[in-house]
């Protein structure tokens, strides 16, 4: 049985809001189901408590438990340019084991489940694609 999808609405005051597809547990409890552009500290599979405000979005307001993935950002004007080139990291990033979402054919979310070398997917964007990228959750390398 597929579970239907909401959004949950993060907010960060250096970035502004950025929605991300939840599905719902229990009430107030959500699983992030999509790899985040913006937003730090958060990864496709957390866990996380949101609440419907006074207009009926939901808001985040805590992870209450972290999945294993990680989740990187790539970036580059290069790649709206080149869409064979695109199309060939996505390919490669999806080859090493990650899942790739796309924004405006220049911005990469890019999740690296824990069974996925971290630093093959690190060292393939930084030496093969040459491309700028950031971890977007940090806080989910020191998962014991």
């Amino acid at each position: 049985m597929k579970r239907e999808l909401v959004k949950v609405q993060f907010y960060d005051p250096d970035i502004g809001y950025e929605n991300l597809w939840a599905s719902q547990l229990s009430k107030g409890r959500y699983r992030i189901e999509s790899i985040p552009f913006f937003i730090y500290g958060v990864s496709r599979g957390d866990i996380v408590i949101a609440s419907t405000d006074n207009e009926g979005r939901l808001k985040f307001h805590k992870v209450i438990e972290r999945s294993t993935n990680r989740t990187l950002r790539a970036r580059s004007d290069r790649l709206v340019k080149n869409s064979r080139r695109r199309k060939k990291i996505i390919t490669d990033l999806e080859k090493l084991g990650s899942d790739v979402e796309e924004l405006r054919s220049r911005l990469l979310a890019i999740n690296v489940p824990s069974k996925v070398d971290l630093q093959q997917v690190v060292d393939y964007l930084t030496r093969d694609a040459k491309i700028s990228w950031e971890y977007g959750n940090p806080a989910s390398l020191n998962k014991e």
